[in-house]
């Protein structure tokens, strides 16, 4: 890297580091505080779930507290970027924005994912601790020797979750929560960024189009004469073909979906902090853990 090269990287993380450091960045909440596991260990759980329970609030937690910070340096870098030309705050995104900016745009679908998935957990070791003739078996585990695990949908999971929590009617007004969160109104804001990442091709950040020529298989059609002497293209029932056009996805304008991105925080971490309220409820039945004796 050349003397020019890494003066101009030096003042773009300058200019950076002046936003960041400004204390008017999103999200301004103060991070989530770990402070569930002495409250998870206080019962009398099955085996060893106690720690699985507390465990995985430990890695949401991470997991919530990073995106954060990940939306914090992205709005520090596009009000940084606002000061520079195009080519420039092109090169400074591509060298220090995108891989954040990506990190976020992914953490919608993986909050949800991971809530339904620790929920189901600890709800079904809930379940088994309190007894009652609650079986170890969950939807999807194989029943037979050589069987392999079912990879359920999400719409799936979130079904048997929903079954698991049956027993405590609060759980409805947390769904209501966690379904706000990867919704229809987010992933067409942002393109179905994460699911052309993760299947395709995303839209790119800030600058240029992708996916000029589409493919698509359509109902067949064919020119019919109308009593009026016109023409119209009319369907061929049961017939379908494949047409091939020009569209193209426009790049993600960086300010739009950030703050898409940040509600989409919002609403997970009120899903998280509903959920803890939710479990902490729930706890309450089973019965405190003895001292030890001695």
């Amino acid at each position: 890297m050349d003397g020019d090269q890494l003066a101009f990287l030096r003042k773009g993380l300058e200019a950076y580091l002046r936003h960041y450091d400004d204390g008017n960045m999103d999200p301004v909440e103060s991070y989530l505080p770990y402070d569930f596991r002495d409250e998870v260990e206080r019962y009398q759980w099955r085996l060893m779930a106690g720690e699985m329970v507390s465990g995985e609030l430990n890695e949401v937690t991470n997991n919530l507290n990073g995106w954060q910070s990940a939306l914090l340096q992205w709005h520090a870098w596009n009000r940084a970027l606002d000061g520079f030309g195009e080519q420039e705050a092109w090169e400074l995104r591509k060298e220090f924005v995108e891989a954040c900016a990506h990190q976020c745009l992914l953490q919608p679908s993986s909050a949800r994912d991971t809530l339904v998935f620790i929920a189901t957990n600890a709800f079904h070791q809930l379940r088994l601790s309190l007894g009652n003739g609650y079986r170890d078996h969950l939807e999807g585990d194989p029943t037979t020797p050589g069987e392999r695990p079912q990879h359920l949908s999400r719409r799936k999971k979130e079904k048997r979750l929903e079954r698991l929590v049956a027993p405590w009617p609060e759980a409805a007004s947390w769904f209501d929560l966690l379904r706000q969160i990867d919704n229809d109104g987010y992933r067409k804001s942002t393109f179905d960024y994460r699911n052309r990442a993760a299947h395709a091709i995303a839209p790119r950040l800030a600058i240029g189009h992708v996916g000029f020529i589409t493919r698509r298989v359509v109902q067949a059609t064919r020119l019919q004469m109308q009593p009026d002497g016109s023409y119209r293209d009319m369907p061929i029932p049961g017939k379908m073909v494949v047409s091939y056009g020009f569209g193209g996805t426009p790049p993600l304008d960086m300010e739009a979906a950030r703050m898409a991105n940040l509600e989409q925080y919002r609403r997970a971490r009120a899903c998280f902090e509903h959920y803890r309220r939710l479990l902490s409820g729930a706890m309450a039945e089973l019965p405190l853990r003895q001292p030890k004796a001695g």
